[in-house]
């Protein structure tokens, strides 16, 4: 049985950034963004409405997603990350997470949950991820994050 924690631990912004580093697909930048999303709403600064699902395991922190509601929209939430360690990948903590975000953002009266993801190669088993939990691809943007590096969204009705 996979355990789900909410809330904040002083170490989770290294645990955070330890994992998405170990992902390989993040770059120096966006793992930093990772990191300081945990530090910013661990000190409660305004305008950090972000909330999070932890999967703890014997070594530490195996798993989160972050996601908050969309400014300037109605029940609408974004999934902003998720990511399994790969040391901790194929024992269904992907699968659990997502449903367990989605669950949350229900009980926060969330109707639609969003995702935006890389249209690298590299990102291909992201996106099949997405596919077959019942997201939708509504856009496809052309060199979004850089030259050949476009955003997909995906969604979903909760």
């Amino acid at each position: 049985m996979i355990e789900f924690r909410s809330g904040l631990r002083e170490s989770d912004a290294e645990a955070v950034a330890r994992i998405v580093t170990r992902t390989g697909v993040f770059s120096a930048e966006e793992i930093e963004i990772a990191r300081s999303l945990v530090e910013e709403t661990r000190a409660g600064l305004p305008g950090a409405d972000y909330r999070f699902l932890f999967v703890d395991g014997a070594a530490g922190l195996d798993a989160y997603t972050c996601f908050g509601p969309i400014p300037g929209t109605q029940n609408r939430y974004e999934l902003y990350w998720i990511a399994v360690d790969p040391a901790a990948r194929r024992r269904g903590l992907g699968q659990a997470l997502i449903e367990e975000t989605e669950r949350a953002v229900r009980a926060l009266r969330g109707t639609h949950l969003f995702a935006h993801t890389s249209t690298r190669d590299d990102y291909i088993p992201a996106r099949a991820f997405y596919v077959a939990h019942g997201y939708v691809q509504h856009a496809d943007i052309p060199d979004y994050y850089s030259d050949g590096d476009g955003m997909a969204i995906y969604g979903k009705r909760l």
